[in-house]
């Protein structure tokens, strides 16, 4: 009686490892799928700021060029 007792609480504990080991698994399976979200999120965000930089650059580059068209070109005088 007591071996098979003994012999119970063994399969017990053995079920239950094994549903922590499932459990442990499909929490990882969460967490990578959080992290490749979170990675597919901040590439478009880093595209996104790329594009914002390269239209300040271009904007600024025409308003120093205007600028320097300013300056240099000459003055309409008015007689």
């Amino acid at each position: 009686m007591i071996k098979r007792q003994q012999g119970e609480e063994a399969m017990d504990k053995e079920r239950s490892n094994t549903q922590e080991s499932e459990d442990i698994l499909i929490a990882l399976d969460q967490v990578e799928q959080t992290i490749e979200v979170m990675c597919d999120t901040l590439v478009r965000l880093k595209e996104k700021v790329n594009m914002h930089l390269r239209s300040v650059d271009e904007y600024s580059e025409k308003v120093a060029q205007m600028s320097l068209e300013e300056t240099v070109a000459p003055k309409e005088t008015m007689h």
